[in-house]
């Protein structure tokens, strides 16, 4: 993403918060006097203009979470045992209980849809449930579209296993698929009792951070750009963006659409896990660091006509206006570049290191 870009979301991130705030009015009328005013010194809040160096970034508030959840297909008879909410599933476990028969999680696009024995004609499903054998360890062969004795004798050897009737019979009530190698129970949704319902919703078992983003962001941004996630404690975790989505899909509400976004998956779990789902910050990283010039608080400047900026100074028991030419934007901070009404005036005030900046009123 380009500095120029970074800039421009930065700045106009902070003056929409700043002013949403109430903190600190930024744009004035510029046709009131830019010169001395008197102003009691308890109104004013001031900070010290610093020397330093400013790197190009931007921040993003993002949400630390598992997902959107799905619902699970509907029981295949009456509910008589469900999970907790918050429950780790693995593929060849239970997920829940119809008539009194757990059903099994396994691995797939595509929904069991009739019986499998010895005798069913070829299918894609059969494949998908050597696939799920095999992950198992019950089937030792490559997986193919045929139910055949080697594909009885691991249904036999699987429902062994589970403390099942050995029947070497597959039928849809007995399994459920999702195309996941395990699942989060969201929320039960469910009853006992219940029949042909769906009894939970899931989600994947990894959290992941997801930032909304502006059109123009969505733009610039790809995947692999680095960032830098702050999770609540304020510990830091270098990342890089897994996933850049324009949006614009249809969310089945009336002429709304999905948000752009940002997406960090995080490779190692425990990093997050206290964390858990949770508000965190993406700070995303430019490609430029400032020369040392002096710095003030975002929340400093006065927009004085387009593109032209100016501080306040308290100088003594006054305030004195001084228009400033402003560079890198980045963590709230200004990057001054020039100082003064015009080079020709040279005892014109300018800013100086130290010198009180006026922040809030």
């Amino acid at each position: 993403m380009s500095t120029r870009r970074v800039l421009t979301f930065a700045l106009a991130a902070i003056l929409v918060a700043v002013g949403a705030s109430g903190a600190y009015v930024l744009i004035r009328a510029p046709w009131t006097d830019p010169g001395r005013e008197d102003v009691a010194a308890a109104d004013i809040v001031t900070v010290p203009v610093e020397l330093g160096t400013l790197t190009s970034q931007l921040r993003l508030n993002a949400a630390l979470g598992y997902d959107e959840p799905v619902e699970l297909p509907a029981a295949r008879g009456m509910l008589t045992a469900l999970p907790p909410a918050g429950q780790v599933v693995e593929v060849g476990s239970a997920v829940y209980e119809a008539d009194g028969r757990p059903v099994i999680l396994l691995k797939g696009k595509r929904p069991f849809w009739r019986d499998l024995a010895s005798g069913a004609r070829t299918g894609p499903d059969v494949r998908q449930l050597e696939q799920n054998l095999a992950r198992l360890g019950f089937f030792d062969r490559d997986p193919d579209t045929r139910f055949d004795w080697w594909t009885t004798d691991a249904v036999r050897r699987w429902q062994k296993d589970l403390g099942l009737p050995v029947t070497g019979t597959v039928s849809p009530s007995d399994v459920v698929a999702v195309n996941a190698p395990s699942l989060r129970v969201a929320q039960v949704t469910g009853r006992l009792g219940q029949s042909d319902v769906s009894p939970l919703t899931y989600t994947a078992t990894t959290l992941r951070a997801v930032a909304k983003l502006t059109t123009a962001q969505a733009r610039e941004l790809q995947a692999g750009t680095p960032v830098t996630v702050v999770l609540p404690d304020g510990t830091e975790l270098e990342n890089s963006l897994a996933a850049v989505d324009p949006g614009g899909q249809p969310t089945g509400e009336e002429g709304q659409s999905t948000p752009p976004t940002a997406v960090v998956e995080f490779e190692d779990q425990a990093e997050v896990a206290a964390a858990g789902p949770a508000a965190v910050r993406v700070i995303v990283h430019g490609d430029e660091e400032s020369a040392e010039t002096l710095i003030v608080p975002a929340t400093a400047l006065i927009a004085t006509a387009r593109d032209a900026y100016a501080v306040e100074v308290r100088d003594g028991a006054e305030i004195v206006r001084v228009p400033v030419q402003i560079g890198l934007v980045a963590d709230a901070r200004v990057q001054i570049l020039a100082s003064g009404p015009s080079a020709g005036e040279v005892d014109a005030r300018r800013l100086s290191q130290g010198d009180a900046v006026v922040v809030s009123r």
